[in-house]
């Protein structure tokens, strides 16, 4: 297959990171409702109730972890295969250098973290 050219590759890497961004907006923003359903009608809750609860983080934590590492496994395989003209340059020297692995960890365990502090606030109401 050819290379991608130099707008190309800016294009898809962008198009990617901005997948990423909305990946992390709908699970902030899922959290936060999930939290104020928990905090507002979790004490008065019944045990099907905070089922429902449960499967809700649940979901979101999971998709949180699986969507976010696929977008950042596939923005690092785009900057391990940058075309020539991009990777030579000084941005894109320096972007090799960023610790993208390091990066992926820290994010799967805020995400893990939010979905078990969630999950442990339902138990606790």
């Amino acid at each position: 297959m050819a290379k991608l050219t130099v707008d190309q590759y800016l294009m898809t890497a962008a198009a990617r990171l901005a997948h990423l961004t909305q990946i992390y907006a709908i699970i902030f923003f899922a959290s936060i409702a999930n939290m104020v359903a928990i905090l507002a009608y979790g004490p008065s809750a019944g045990l099907a109730a905070r089922v429902a609860l449960a499967t809700i983080v649940v979901a979101v934590t999971v998709y949180g972890v699986l969507a976010a590492k696929a977008a950042m496994d596939d923005l690092k395989a785009m900057l391990d295969d940058a075309v020539e003209d991009f990777s030579a340059s000084r941005f894109g020297d320096h972007l090799k250098q960023i610790p993208v692995v390091l990066f992926i960890g820290v994010s799967i365990i805020f995400v893990l973290a939010m979905g078990v502090t969630q999950l442990w606030a339902i138990i606790s109401a």
